[in-house]
């Protein structure tokens, strides 16, 4: 990726850390994928209370790294969409794995009913199919 950062070592655990192991960004590609929201008003609502200096900081990091594809939106063209690449989607089976450990080993964690359940019933087909539908709506947009 241009102007990516050189990796401190050649740990495929230590390239996803660096990549994406601060909690902000983790939590931005969760709102994109898992709620949908792409807008940088929607990061700003999230339950965690990010500030709105280090989303922006986020954003073009997450931006310039290629998670993200940055569009103006077709509702405002003042305003910017924030769209998951290909390399965020790769991430999903992460997300619900995030997910899983969480409902089994934090009591507070609160999973959205069904969603679990659907991924443990068939992980694949439920990855496979969130992805399908990111993909539409990204097709969906203007570039």
């Amino acid at each position: 990726m241009p102007g990516k950062t050189p990796l401190r070592s050649t740990c495929p655990i230590n390239a996803l850390v660096e990549s994406i192991g601060d909690p902000w960004s983790l939590l931005i590609l969760r709102d994109v994928v898992l709620r949908r929201r792409f807008r940088y008003s929607d990061f700003q609502r999230s339950d965690e209370g990010i500030a709105t200096n280090i989303l922006a900081e986020r954003l073009k990091r997450l931006v310039r790294d290629g998670f993200l594809e940055r569009r103006s939106d077709p509702r405002d063209r003042r305003s910017s969409l924030f769209l998951p690449t290909d390399r965020t989607l790769d991430l999903i089976p992460l997300l619900f794995a995030a997910m899983a450990w969480s409902a089994r080993h934090e009591p507070a964690a609160e999973i959205p009913a069904g969603v679990l359940e659907a991924y443990r019933a068939d992980p694949l087909g439920t990855a496979a199919r969130l992805v399908s539908d990111i993909r539409q709506i990204r097709e969906g947009l203007p570039a």
